[in-house]
């Protein structure tokens, strides 16, 4: 994969000042790092957008500052609930020698003979796992074969996952990442309740 590359430059806007920053097209953002001061930064948008398209949170990219390049991962990013526009972001430099700990996206592939059927619905458990490696060995996601669940109330554990030697998994390996449940049993489920007849009658008398 080719090396992915965001521009950062030094900032020294702080405070309400950077509604304006925003508005010009630069996002505020901290870079930080083992052995060294955090850094206030800024970055152009548009440029972060496409970049963590790329990389998400778990794929290595290289900041340029300062005519230097530093590997970093994308830690954190702050969004405006309504719009989703990126408010802020952190980025964390990395020692290539040093593991890391990071989440790691989980994509399902493939089609469950069970659901395409119709007799199972699948449910997704986990959507990321927490692995510690060194920088270069983080993959930037996990893929699951869905086609091996054949039945109903059959899943697919952390456990089950193949990772490559040098990956640690951080994650209880008996956590779900996905599982089926029989149609029937929803259907049971979701039927309301039977009304029932009352055990006895009331029954007044006249005096």
């Amino acid at each position: 994969m080719a090396e992915i590359t965001l521009q950062a430059e030094r900032r020294k806007v702080v405070g309400k000042r950077v509604r304006r920053l925003r508005r010009s097209g630069l996002v505020p953002g901290v870079f930080y790092g083992p052995r060294v001061e955090p850094l206030l930064v800024q970055v152009p948008h548009k440029m972060l957008s496409e970049v963590y398209r790329q990389a998400g949170s778990s794929t290595l990219i290289q900041v340029v500052l300062d005519g230097n390049t530093y590997p970093a991962l994308i830690r954190d990013l702050q969004r405006d609930p309504i719009s989703q526009e990126i408010l802020h972001l952190d980025l964390e430099r990395v020692d290539l020698d040093r593991p890391i700990t990071t989440q790691v996206p989980i994509i399902l592939k493939g089609i469950s003979p069970v659901v395409e059927q119709g007799l199972a619905v699948l449910t997704h458990g986990l959507e990321e796992i927490e692995i510690r490696c060194l920088p270069t060995a983080v993959p930037a996601h996990v893929e699951v074969d869905i086609s091996v669940i054949t039945r109903p109330d059959q899943a697919i554990h952390v456990g089950d996952l193949v990772l490559p030697p040098e990956v640690h998994l951080l994650t209880d390996p008996k956590a779900i990442i996905v599982y089926t449940t029989p149609i029937r049993r929803l259907e049971e489920e979701e039927k309301p309740a039977e009304e029932t007849a009352p055990t006895g009658s009331a029954t007044s008398k006249e005096e």
